[in-house]
């Protein structure tokens, strides 16, 4: 069983620091399915998602809530990892 002083320190966060950054959460989270959704639809058919996949999809993420709020430095910062990531797990011929 969660904790309630646990549980106190989610809703701090989601509803405090988080929502001040990254904005109201169903719009931030609408941004990131518009963004997920042309991925999916963009991609090469493929039966299941690629480590490729996942990483650009969390860069997606990022750019979703870069919308809300322009030149947030984390987010830069998890965006280059996000890359550096995306490289790593290219599959090369």
């Amino acid at each position: 069983m969660l904790s309630a002083p646990f549980l106190d320190k989610v809703k701090e966060i989601v509803s405090g620091p988080r929502e001040k950054e990254y904005g109201d959460k169903t719009a931030n989270h609408n941004r990131i399915a518009t963004l997920w959704n042309f991925w999916l639809q963009q991609r090469p058919q493929q039966e299941y998602l690629s480590a490729y996949d996942v990483a650009m999809m969390m860069l997606l993420v990022k750019i979703a809530r870069l919308m809300q709020t322009p030149g947030h430095q984390d987010s830069h910062i998890d965006i280059a990892g996000y890359v550096a990531i995306m490289e790593e797990v290219t599959p090369r011929g």
